[in-house]
């Protein structure tokens, strides 16, 4: 476990969360340089199969070529600028929409129009600029900084943590609809969200059916080199007020990870599955939680489609709602002219209050962004 000295006793200002100059240098020196999520591997099993996704107004392309390896480009064809492909899907060859300018899978340049005397470059000269790409427990990963450190240096031991503690993860298929963790819109600053997120001193007074089922003074932050993990027990029992839990084959142990600086993971209490989830900034007011899911290939039990559906309608419908609406209320509160910045609640014996993971995160952001 990483030993960190922090010991500030007070939070970022405010203007950390309302500033439009604060936005564009984190888009710089945070978004285009940090491992972003970007998908799960059984998207791309075939030779051809693709998915893409943005960073800010970056669009990226990550495809499986023909020799089996995973590369990313950006999704910009370099003859005249054009978007090559949308969303995901499988192809052959990329072919640019608005020439028919092709490319390989591996993004060497095969093919464009032109007659006997037509002036055109070398098919040698032209390919599409690559992304760096990693993956981490089956998610794919993508970095702008074409020198950036492999994922596994970035956080050391990660990988390994997770899979230990998620043996099944492997295992677990995609889920489509509204899952765990659905993808939504919150009127607030994305560190607000990564701050809600890190900390459980708000579960008591704000999450009354999530407080009922979990075991909150029992759970557990412990910080490690560019991550976080928590343990959350539930109180192993059978109904409460958020859904019921099978005690023989649900998870009633939660388990979390924050990966520095946008992405959180994990699985949550209930029946067996896995989600991550990426907070991407829209405007310092807005932000976008885009989640994927995965769950079991077949039912554990008779019961669990039920209870998935009602633990799925509970994380959509309230618990959701219950962050949303104390992320919002938080980013009003970043422009009352009483408020200037917060304080840190820390313990090292009490995790369900303390706030010292949050502080963890603010002080790898500040450092990225001020050095």
């Amino acid at each position: 476990m990483l030993q960190v000295n922090s010991d500030r006793q007070r939070t970022p200002e405010a203007k950390y969360y309302i500033s439009d100059d604060v936005l564009a240098a984190e888009r710089e020196k945070l978004f285009f340089d940090s491992w972003q999520f970007a998908g799960h591997i059984s998207q791309l099993v075939a030779a051809g199969d693709f998915v893409t996704t943005s960073i800010f107004d970056q669009n990226i392309l990550i495809v499986r070529g023909q020799d089996d390896e995973i590369r990313a480009f950006y999704n910009v064809c370099p003859h005249r600028g054009h978007q090559l492909v949308e969303g995901e899907g499988n192809k052959r060859v990329i072919t640019c929409p608005y020439h028919a300018w092709t490319f390989g899978l591996e993004g060497n340049l095969r093919g464009l129009k032109k007659g006997a005397n037509t002036a055109a470059p070398d098919r040698s000269e032209i390919c599409l600029s690559a992304v760096r790409v990693d993956q981490l427990a089956g998610f794919l990963f993508v970095n702008l900084n074409p020198d950036a450190t492999a994922l596994a240096d970035f956080a050391p031991g990660l990988e390994a943590q997770i899979l230990a503690t998620c043996p099944e993860l492997p295992d677990l298929v995609l889920e489509e609809g509204a899952a765990l963790g659905h993808t939504y819109e919150c009127g607030a600053n994305w560190k607000i969200l990564i701050d809600n997120y890190l900390e459980c001193h708000h579960c008591g007074p704000a999450h009354d059916s999530f407080n009922d089922m979990m075991d909150i003074a029992n759970s557990k932050f412990e910080l490690f080199e560019n991550y976080t993990y928590q343990v959350a027990p539930t109180a192993f029992k059978s109904e409460s007020k958020a859904f019921p839990l099978d005690l023989d084959h649900d998870v009633t142990v939660g388990n979390f990870w924050f990966l520095f600086p946008n992405t959180v993971f994990g699985q949550f209490p209930g029946t067996r599955g896995f989600y991550i989830s990426r907070f991407d900034p829209v405007t310092p007011d807005l932000t976008e939680r885009r989640t994927l899911s995965l769950t079991t290939a077949e039912p554990t039990d008779p019961d669990m489609m039920r209870r998935h559906k009602l633990r799925s309608d509970w994380s959509v419908n309230v618990v959701s709602q219950e962050d949303r609406a104390l992320c919002e209320n938080v980013q009003r509160g970043m422009k009352q002219r009483g408020y200037q910045q917060g304080w840190y609640i820390t313990d090292p014996d009490e995790h369900g209050i303390s706030e010292h993971a949050m502080r963890y995160f603010h002080d790898l952001y500040l450092n990225a962004l001020e050095g």
